[in-house]
């Protein structure tokens, strides 16, 4: 898997270390690769065939003479995008990259409880901590919104 490796880096023009960040893991993972002390891992096998979409499956898994597969619509091949200019490898857990709404579900709302109303002396229910104070409450709403609320100290 080693000689693999090295074809792919010099046929995409990558050190290491840009192969490892194009993948989305630590170079060590390469450098073990490339050292001879481990194997790929099937996850990592995944994330290569998904960087590089060109590249042939049976070259990387079954020792294939074809690294690349074969381009029927006649265009050039393509090098590979660098990780600053592409979303990231995988379709994750939630969709598609690219598909995140614009917006972000949480949106701190302005609280609608003036700031001088909080009490001023704490009553501790039962089974609440007296040794520690209370930096910040969060309300949650069903809607993905929530609101903070931060206690002043006086």
């Amino acid at each position: 898997m080693k000689e693999k490796m090295l074809d792919l880096m010099k046929s995409e023009g990558l050190k290491p270390s840009q192969l490892a960040e194009l993948l989305g893991i630590k170079p060590a993972g390469i450098s073990h690769i490339l050292a001879e002390r481990n194997k790929p891992s099937f996850d990592m096998l995944q994330k290569i065939l998904r960087r590089f979409p060109r590249l042939n499956p049976d070259w990387l898994l079954l020792d294939s003479d074809q690294m690349y597969r074969d381009n029927t619509d006649g265009t050039p091949r393509q090098p590979a995008p660098t990780a600053a200019a592409g979303p990231a490898i995988t379709d994750g857990l939630f969709g598609a990259p690219g598909s995140s709404p614009t917006k972000a579900p949480h949106q701190e709302a302005t609280s609608a409880i003036p700031e001088n109303s909080v009490p001023t002396t704490a009553v501790p229910f039962p089974g609440a901590r007296t040794d520690v104070t209370v930096r910040r409450i969060v309300v949650l709403y069903d809607d993905m919104t929530f609101e903070s609320f931060t206690p002043t100290k006086r």
